[in-house]
């Protein structure tokens, strides 16, 4: 199991600022950067148990996978259009993401294998996603 502590106390907020990463302590509101020179870093989405960040960058149009300290920068899906929103499902460790270039919603497990389209008609510009793993 990943130790959140090592990048900060629980309860923490990832978020991004486009060029970085950053962690928010809630109790201290100390923040650092996580992973810094980033393009245009929009959709985040962590996978505490694995240890995980993902983040879409619309600037380079793919999606990375970082370790939650920041380790190990990969781009695991490129190619892509505008994905401004990005959820991972931590039951079956699949990644979900919008793109708002082709109007698709598409699914991935989280190393970018295996993608597939699961929408690519009715819609218009899908920009956010959220997942309920529990009444999915």
């Amino acid at each position: 199991m990943f130790i959140i502590a090592a990048i900060c106390s629980p309860p923490c907020l990832l978020f991004s600022n486009l060029t970085d990463i950053v962690a928010l302590d809630y109790k201290t509101s100390a923040a650092h950067s996580v992973v810094s020179g980033l393009k245009t870093a929009v959709a985040i989405d962590v996978h505490f148990s694995l240890g995980y960040i993902f983040w879409s960058d619309v600037w380079e149009r793919n999606i990375k996978r970082s370790g939650i300290d920041g380790s190990g920068t990969t781009i695991i899906i490129s190619n892509i259009g505008v994905c401004d929103g990005l959820a991972v499902e931590w039951r079956t460790s699949k990644l979900y993401w919008t793109d708002t270039t082709h109007d698709t919603i598409s699914v991935a497990d989280l190393a970018g294998k295996n993608p597939r389209k699961l929408l690519s008609s009715g819609l218009y510009k899908p920009r956010d996603i959220a997942l309920d793993p529990d009444n999915g």
